[in-house]
């Protein structure tokens, strides 16, 4: 059974596309990105456009016709539309690196955002996981291993027991966790800026879950992690995610982005996407 079935009530399964608004009856982004005028008559008649990237204020698309024709495009902040190929000052392709990324995305060997997708007009769900990468979080387990993201209160029972529901995969370095904490109440704000600050976070951590409070205590947080907390608790309400926990990752199967309210009541769903 795959991820997409049906989770449970405690963890709602949330479907993102590249190129679509997030899909769900009971969570959604304040808006969603609209097409080049262009681009979208290409697409009611059956045309298929894929973001590539941004780069020189300027975002790539793949373009693919019903008769699977490819072409690259590009449209600018002004309105215009350009067909063909960005080069960079220096004479190389831009859009080779952008198809390059793209492929290995899609392809499976690569979970990174489009390059420049937090500036650009491509679909929400890349947006934010674009700006979740250049947020403040702490990578535990394997640096070869597929990850995912955690948005999470230390505090937050669910969090920490999703975390035990991982940790086993964590610990055979299948499965890397990437934990974003943030949040305005004391406890939560200060073990997160300790976690952030932590030399060795998976230790840290699992101490803190195993109930040594002293192992994220606000003296071993460093004065730069507060404004890293306070960022991710901006970011939170800025995009409205539901949680904690908020679990958002990239298919290494196809490369779609996917989300995860709450704790799942069956991990192996979820895990099921990253240990085929």
């Amino acid at each position: 059974m795959r991820v997409a079935e049906k989770i449970g009530t405690k963890g709602i399964f949330l479907l993102f596309l590249l190129a679509g608004a997030l899909l769900t009856a009971t969570y959604s982004f304040a808006q969603t990105s609209e097409r080049h005028p262009v681009l979208k008559k290409f697409e009611e008649a059956g045309g298929k456009i894929d973001f590539i990237g941004n780069a020189y204020g300027m975002d790539g698309w793949i373009v693919t016709n019903p008769q699977d024709k490819v072409l690259t495009a590009y449209t600018t902040p002004e309105g215009g539309l350009i067909v063909g190929m960005l080069f960079a000052p220096d004479g190389t392709s831009e859009t080779q690196k952008q198809l390059e990324a793209y492929h290995a995305r899609i392809s499976g060997n690569a979970q990174t955002a489009a390059p420049g997708a937090e500036k650009s007009d491509s679909s929400k769900s890349e947006k934010l996981y674009a700006e979740t990468e250049k947020a403040g979080w702490v990578a535990l387990g394997d640096s070869h291993a597929p990850y995912l993201y955690m948005f999470m209160n230390v505090n937050c029972d669910h969090c920490q027991e999703f975390w035990k529901d991982l940790s086993g995969a964590v610990g055979d370095n299948r499965l890397q966790v990437r934990l974003v904490p943030y949040g305005t109440a004391p406890a939560n704000r200060e073990g997160g800026a300790a976690l952030l600050s932590a030399d060795n976070p998976m230790a840290a951590w699992q101490a803190y879950v195993s109930g040594d409070k002293t192992a994220l205590a606000k003296e071993k947080a460093k004065d730069d992690a507060f404004a890293k907390i306070d960022a991710n608790t901006a970011m939170v309400k800025a995009w409205n995610l539901s949680g904690p926990p908020f679990t958002l990752y990239r298919k290494p199967g196809d490369g779609t982005l996917a989300a995860v309210v709450g704790r799942p009541e069956n991990p192996m769903l979820l895990m099921a996407e990253f240990l085929k």
